[in-house]
């Protein structure tokens, strides 16, 4: 018995999970109210292939027991041919997705062919739409989940923070050692550090300090949190500079003979040691797997490369490639599934009104959640005790905003 066919057998012994039952009254509610011709064929389609189970067994028991004898077909390629083989008059298909909610969107089409037509073609009539939502329960996540690879990532309702320019970095870390997390942003000239609501604890304009010769044309620098000490490398000074939070004010740190701080990838002992590029937004590191000028990236035990053609490089040695990966990328240890490191990354669209974060499954990017603008930055943190994915977003016609993702369950 495979994974998927187990855990529907679980899950039926047990009687169908309540948001599933749910959807699936909804949807027959649906069904019945067209008054189809019965038989009735439903073919449920999911990426979770448990969960399109469940809703069409449950749907047909459904409809059957309303009076429209219904049997489950198979989703696939030419349902209609199958489902007219078998006796049906009308055909209902479904897709069953979720994220915050469970939700299905689909059709009702009579499969009536007039005999008298021969090979003349005659119109069908109109299909009825089918909708319905409800809220998912942790019995349709998990049944979700025992077929299913793709991490479901939920993006919060409302940004955590705006601001009127544009995001240069983002990181977070615990600065005053309360044990709480603090944000950390690079925008618009200065820093800024909020708590974990967003609300502003502390800002210090970066302007004072001296030019650099040929300032990056867009935001653009790098931010680490190092013993409560934030290191901050921006493309419109000529130096970086360290800062501690202090009574609600961000001081320097050491004195004027102190080597000034270095853009990094990382943060840890592994981190790898960097130089912003006059003019552009890129960073230049030692050639690494061949790669020697980046956007971004991160070393924790593993290695990410964010390239400026859209591509990236993963892995311990940088050995795997990835392609339609944007400036919006980390490396993730609780995006994925399967345990160890992952991406979650944005797209490489230049600017799109709507970008998406991803995860990488190891062989393809999951269809991840939909993010209203371009995302620039990403970083792993944890908020109010919970694993979350920071966002630095920009959005039109200018600004940013910090944004929440989620895993759903």
């Amino acid at each position: 018995m495979n994974v998927a066919l187990a855990a529907l057998a679980a899950v039926l012994a047990a009687g169908p999970p309540g948001s599933i039952d749910a959807l699936a009254g909804a949807l027959s509610g649906g069904v019945a109210a067209a008054r189809p011709a019965a038989p009735v064929a439903v073919a449920v389609s999911s990426p979770a292939p448990a969960v399109a189970d469940a809703v069409a067994g449950v749907l047909a028991a459904r409809l059957t027991a309303s009076g429209f004898p219904s049997f489950v077909l198979p989703a696939g390629d030419d349902t209609s041919a199958r489902a007219r083989a078998q006796g049906a008059e009308t055909l209902v298909t479904v897709e069953v997705r979720l994220d915050a909610e469970l939700w299905a969107n689909g059709q009702l089409r009579s499969l009536w062919r007039n005999f008298w037509a021969g090979r003349a073609e005659i119109r069908s009539p109109p299909a009825t739409a089918l909708a319905a939502s409800v809220q998912a329960d942790d019995g349709a996540r998990r049944l979700w989940l025992s077929s299913r690879a793709e991490p479901i990532l939920v993006l919060d309702r409302e940004p955590l923070a705006r601001f009127p320019d544009r995001t240069a970095a983002i990181t977070t870390g615990d600065l005053d050692g309360d044990g709480r997390t603090e944000l950390v942003v690079l925008v618009g000239g200065e820093v800024q550090v909020l708590d974990e609501g967003g609300r502003l604890l502390a800002r210090r304009s970066l302007r004072d300090l001296p030019a650099a010769p040929q300032p990056a044309r867009e935001p653009f620098g790098t931010l680490c949190v190092r013993e409560r000490r934030i290191d901050v490398a921006w493309a419109g000074a000529a130096a970086g500079i360290s800062l501690r939070l202090e009574r609600g004010a961000l001081l320097p740190v050491g004195d004027a003979s102190a080597r000034p701080p270095e853009p990094t990838l990382g943060c840890g002992p592994d981190a790898l040691r960097a130089r912003l590029l006059p003019g552009v937004a890129r960073l230049q590191i030692p050639s690494t797997a061949g790669v020697t000028q980046v956007w971004g990236g991160e070393m924790r035990g593993t290695m990410l490369l964010l390239l400026p053609d859209g591509t990236a490089r993963a892995g311990p040695l940088g050995e795997t490639r990835l392609a339609d990966v944007g400036a919006g990328a980390a490396l993730s240890e609780r995006a994925g599934l399967s345990g160890g490191w992952t991406v979650a990354a944005s797209t490489a669209e230049a600017n799109p009104a709507e970008d998406r974060l991803r995860t990488w499954t190891g062989r393809e990017w999951t269809q991840g959640v939909a993010v209203p603008g371009r995302i620039l930055q990403v970083a792993e943190t944890v908020l109010e005790g919970k694993p979350v994915l920071l966002l630095g977003v920009w959005t039109r016609p200018w600004g940013s905003e910090l944004r929440v993702v989620r895993r759903a369950w």
